[in-house]
């Protein structure tokens, strides 16, 4: 048994019987040991993250936040300031840097692979947030101090124009 034989396809219980085989026609099984190959290199514990931005690959990328939060004055000091929410935010699209960070929990049964945005939040190259009052959360009739809505489009780009073509051309 190899190193892959025991991880499972994704949405599936069964375990690999043999060493995987990358020159496979099976492009679901190519796709899983691509996933298993790149979680083991990313791997914090039992977490094994699939980051979409690393370094390696020279990419960078620019994040659109609209962040929806309570505004009314009894709220202020108890959901924090804006610099504070964007950094727990930014470390959350992150792998941690250390396995404290994850509070002690181990990955739940669907988080295996567990994948990221980004391999260091300092791959982030602009930021553009804009902050608004939330009125209310989907399906919930009132809205609470700590209940924030984030949407969040990324654009990615590349480091460095003359190596970009190298990795995707």
């Amino acid at each position: 048994m190899g190193i892959f034989a025991s991880w499972p396809s994704i949405g599936q219980t069964h375990a690999y019987s043999a060493e995987p085989d990358f020159r496979s026609n099976d492009t679901e099984q190519r796709v899983q040991l691509g996933f298993k190959a790149i979680g083991a290199q990313w791997q914090r514990g039992e977490f094994h993250f699939v980051p979409l931005i690393t370094d390696a690959m020279v990419l960078q990328c620019r994040i659109d936040v609209l962040l929806l939060r309570p505004e009314e004055k009894k709220y202020i000091f108890e959901q924090g300031d804006l610099d504070g929410q964007l950094k727990t935010l930014f470390d959350a699209l992150r792998i941690p840097a250390e396995l404290s960070e994850t509070g002690g929990m181990g990955p739940q049964e669907d988080e295996d692979p567990f994948f990221v945005l980004l391999e260091d939040d300092r791959l982030i190259s602009e930021v553009h947030v804009t902050s608004d009052q939330m009125l209310l959360l989907p399906n919930k009739k009132e809205v609470k101090a700590n209940d924030a809505y984030a949407l969040i489009h990324v654009r990615l780009n590349h480091k460095d124009a003359r190596t970009f073509g190298n990795y995707f051309g």
